[in-house]
């Protein structure tokens, strides 16, 4: 794995409310913490080996396990630095141990904190690190939708889908597997309590457990189908499985709220939402909606930055191949319009 350079527009990841008044913590390089910096409520930065103490105190979690995800590979797996590494490293060259070129900090793989994360639920915390965006310009949110979908926010990094909304109640959502785990009852998302159907994207049944998921009063029927495995399966396999859930989505959200959700919700879940777009529009007939996969793609990340296909495009080209064949007359439909 190469060793990242220090980026003139470092990755930012925001920080736990508790740290304030530190808002973000800047990784110039993301496997070197002498280039980290904290950024204050009030623009100012500080160099995250001047205050590493402070900082770990008012995290509120053991640096051993408190991890920041920095990149993904070509699937969309997760790669992650532990702060605890990070802390001996910095503490290192602040006290002058260190050797001028430090090696990099241990990158470490996404089952590694999948495990810990099941064994220790919310003691361990996953700092998300990405590139700035600029605050996209969203139509005006009506009261009640605010009160059951609060904007993002610490803990609420989800999104809803509004093309494929049916109702108040009857939403189609991106969601990362944190938001889900901390709870109703802590982050306020209350369209939770109307969820009939969670779709988790990159983890089999075996990941269940107690606490999983806190979506307040729901109790919604889950799909554990992990997206990234489909890769190496045929076309047969991918077409039934995905037409599969495609089928449950819909049924799903005649009553109630649909969340798709992998770890961040980014790739692997957004895969499976273009596919509902795909599937109403040629399946059920529903031309109105959007069947251009760039387009699909274009809208998710005007409301949900970082969204992109990666290698998923090819499951989404072999369904979206097999929905044009079955339903001849939207895909000549849509070739006219």
């Amino acid at each position: 794995m190469p060793v990242l350079s220090a980026s003139p527009v470092p990755l930012r990841a925001q920080l736990p409310p508790v740290a304030a008044p530190a808002e973000f913590l800047a990784l110039p390089n993301p496997l070197d913490p002498r280039t980290w910096l904290v950024i204050c409520e009030d623009g100012s930065e500080q160099p995250l080996d001047s205050v590493f103490d402070w900082f770990a105190s008012a995290i509120q979690t053991p640096l051993e396990h408190t991890f920041v995800q920095f990149r993904m590979d070509d699937l969309g797996r997760h790669e992650y630095v532990c702060l605890r590494e990070a802390y001996e490293k910095a503490r290192g060259a602040g006290l002058g141990l260190s050797e001028a070129t430090p090696a990099p900090l241990a990158v470490i793989l996404e089952d590694e904190v999948k495990s810990l994360r099941q064994r220790f639920g919310q003691a361990v915390l996953i700092l998300s690190a990405a590139l700035p965006q600029e605050v996209s310009t969203n139509p005006v949110i009506k009261q009640d939708s605010v009160e059951l979908c609060p904007p993002p926010g610490w803990r609420r990094n989800y999104t809803v889908c509004d093309d494929l909304t049916l109702g108040r109640t009857q939403r189609v959502m991106l969601s990362d597997e944190d938001t889900l785990h901390v709870g109703v009852e802590s982050n306020g998302v209350t369209i939770f309590n109307y969820l009939t159907l969670i779709v988790n994207c990159h983890e089999t049944a075996d990941a269940m457990m107690p606490g999983k998921y806190s979506v307040g009063s729901a109790r919604p029927s889950i799909i554990f189908q992990p997206i990234h495995t489909l890769l190496s399966a045929t076309p047969q396999t991918i077409i039934k499985v995905m037409d599969s859930i495609q089928k449950r989505i819909w049924e799903c959200s005649q009553e109630g709220s649909v969340v798709v959700h992998c770890l961040a919700g980014v790739h692997r879940a957004p895969t499976v939402v273009v596919c509902q777009y795909l599937y109403r529009h040629y399946a059920l007939g529903q031309t109105e909606v959007c069947n251009d996969v760039e387009t699909i793609y274009s809208r998710l990340r005007s409301v949900r930055p970082h969204v992109e296909p990666l290698s998923y495009i090819r499951l989404i080209s072999t369904y979206e191949a097999y929905l044009k064949a079955a339903y001849p007359a939207c895909s000549r439909e849509s070739q006219t319009s």
